[in-house]
């Protein structure tokens, strides 16, 4: 990966309202600290009853948690499907529907850097982002008039870990240690999705990975990817 310094431009795909802070928060609020041009993307946002929460959380709840972490972490944001009811439900959606939003976005933005959630994961929402933004991001030179992403890796996180199939292996990773306090202030304003420990999203939970993440490159705390592409 190339230094942090020369990602000018950066999307970040978010399946859910909150994926985007559990797993790469640290790395936006590092980029958002030197300037970089921040765009997520997030999939479908609804009004949802969760576990471990008495009673539903409503659509504008979950948009007025958008604008506060947005805030936080210096991004601008779309909602490809809003009010929908496609929670968990985006495997429903046809592909090609979700490539097109995807080489839309890419073609607009032109980003130097796009983070995906991972397709080995028990979450179908998750995992029909993946394969489709992977569609999306095929190596076709610019000369033909489609943006080639020169940095995709795929992000992590403590809430998907429990079952994970053939996930990239850490193989990029970045220093957090000075913003964790800001990751976890931006999980924090996502009222409605927090849990106390014991639950996966807990605060705890999410401090322990980035800290085990952290001792493996010798820092307190940092987040891993795995590389699909990365040109030097």
């Amino acid at each position: 990966m190339p230094a942090l310094a020369s990602i000018e431009r950066v999307l970040v795909v978010s399946p859910h309202a909150d994926d985007e802070a559990l797993a790469c928060g640290g790395l936006m609020a590092r980029l958002a600290d030197q300037g970089a041009e921040m765009v997520v993307q997030f999939m479908t946002v609804d009004g949802f009853h969760h576990y471990g929460l008495e009673g539903g959380t409503t659509y504008q709840q979950r948009l007025d948690e958008i604008a506060e972490v947005a805030e936080l972490l210096g991004f601008s944001w779309d909602i490809a499907y809003g009010d929908q009811d496609l929670i968990e439900k985006l495997d429903t959606v046809p592909k090609r529907d979700l490539v097109d939003l995807f080489e839309k976005r890419i073609n607009e933005l032109q980003p130097d850097l796009v983070l995906i959630p991972s397709g080995a994961d028990y979450d179908q929402d998750h995992v029909a982002t993946f394969e489709t933004a992977v569609a999306a991001l095929r190596p076709i030179a610019p000369v033909f008039g489609k943006w080639l992403v020169p940095h995709v890796l795929v992000y992590e996180s403590s809430k998907v870990m429990w079952w994970s199939g053939d996930v990239p292996r850490p193989e990029a990773f970045v220093d957090i240690s000075d913003v964790l306090d800001r990751k976890l202030e931006a999980l924090a304003a996502y009222r409605s999705q927090a849990r106390p420990s014991p639950h996966i999203r807990c605060e705890e939970s999410v401090t322990a990975l980035a800290c085990l993440r952290g001792k493996e490159i010798g820092v307190e705390h940092a987040e891993a990817f795995g590389v699909l592409r990365t040109v030097l």
